[in-house]
């Protein structure tokens, strides 16, 4: 039942034919109370169509698979939950798009057999967030929006493909790629610049390519961006990590895969300073032997690592364009209402891949997915977004 509910919302990101196709045979069997939450969810997977088309991407197939891992309750009321795998393939690519998410169903006995009452998402960073389904009937102006944002975006990746997969090609052989526009902090403890959609025609994408400077022992330069690329597509959806992962896991799955490409750790993590100085944020570190927390606010959370990235890190830059990001590169974003703040960064991911459209793919966790599309983040998201060069 809840199967046949999530294989329909996902299918309609597809085009009429092959949505029908899809979904074939199926019908959700809704009690009353479900069916405006229902069509609230549908229109917000029809954005995803909306915005697939303006990126001008071609995807004909879904997968859509259910796995109960509890379930509770008694007479005429059930409740299970589920873990949902669910992706987008292309054939003859690794890089479709394949997403682990959890979900609380509600079943009611009704009119004699049983239906899906309700449905919750279990994972914070979901994209049927509280103020998304507030607004998720449909609505054009809204759709205009996605249009405008993922169009623009295309066309800034368009006019600048070429010079972009050199720039990925540098930083996956241990080059530095820098960015005369990329943007530093000017001191304090401010999160760092956000992003517009595409480049301009008139500021073409030009990425200065250096040798990395080996340092003298211990961590850092020169950083490996192919392991960090290799590390969180792998890791990022199938395969267990091998740290205790947190409830919310993106940001501290991005720590991990940075730390790996040598990224180093900062700050004392020795005892007793590891009781006091973890939310300090100009720390950053995940070992302090065996006593808690585990790891510093700057290594967990989205907005945390951000402001210790913009204003003690001294390793990224904040680019002024989505367009801009490359391999290794990590994108953050705002998700409705997480938090109960807006305008802060509350997600984390790394580009792990390019489309053949010359796309972004994004790998992450909480929500376990690996390679999705940035076309397809910002289609059903409002930012504010950060594109940042690692």
């Amino acid at each position: 039942m809840a199967r046949a509910l999530l294989l329909s919302e996902n299918a309609a990101m597809l085009g009429e034919t092959d949505r029908a196709r899809a979904v074939a045979g199926v019908r959700p069997t809704l009690a009353a109370r479900a069916r405006q939450k229902a069509a609230a969810r549908l229109a917000l997977s029809e954005d995803r169509r909306v915005a697939r088309e303006a990126a001008g991407v071609a995807v004909t197939q879904v997968t859509t698979e259910v796995k109960v891992r509890s379930v509770s309750g008694d007479g005429a009321v059930r409740v299970a939950e589920i873990e949902e795998h669910s992706g987008y393939p292309i054939e003859g690519s690794s890089q479709g798009t394949s997403s682990t998410s959890r979900h609380r169903v509600t079943y009611e006995w009704e009119n004699g057999r049983w239906a899906l009452a309700d449905i919750e998402p279990l994972d914070e960073v979901s994209k049927f967030s509280a103020r998304a389904m507030a607004a998720a009937l449909p609505d054009e102006p809204r759709r205009t929006a996605i249009r405008h944002q993922v169009s623009s975006l295309r066309t800034g990746i368009a006019a600048n493909l070429p010079a972009l997969r050199a720039a990925d090609a540098a930083k996956m052989a241990g080059k530095q790629v820098e960015a005369p526009d990329g943007r530093r902090s000017a001191g304090g403890k401010s999160v760092g610049g956000g992003a517009d959609f595409g480049r301009p025609a008139d500021k073409p994408f030009v990425g200065v390519v250096k040798d990395q400077v080996q340092t003298q022992g211990g961590e850092g330069r020169p950083y490996n961006y192919q392991l960090m690329v290799d590390y969180a597509y792998y890791f990022a959806k199938d395969n267990p990590v091998p740290y205790a992962r947190d409830e919310n896991d993106c940001t501290t799955f991005i720590s991990w895969v940075l730390w790996n490409g040598r990224y180093e750790e900062r700050g004392d993590e020795s005892y007793p300073e590891t009781l006091f100085n973890y939310d300090d944020p100009d720390v950053w570190y995940y070992r302090c032997n065996d006593c808690t927390p585990r790891h510093t606010y700057t290594w967990g959370g989205a907005l945390n690592w951000n402001v210790y990235e913009n204003n003690f890190g001294g390793r990224v830059t904040f680019m002024p364009y989505l367009s801009d990001l490359l391999l290794s590169d990590v994108f953050q974003m705002e998700f409705d209402v997480y938090g109960g703040k807006t305008e802060i960064p509350d997600h984390t991911t790394m580009v792990t891949g390019r489309s053949p459209e010359g796309w972004p793919l994004l790998s992450y966790h909480t929500e376990d997915t690996r390679n999705k599309s940035l076309w397809d983040v910002i289609g059903s998201e409002d930012g504010p977004y950060w594109a940042i060069r690692t």
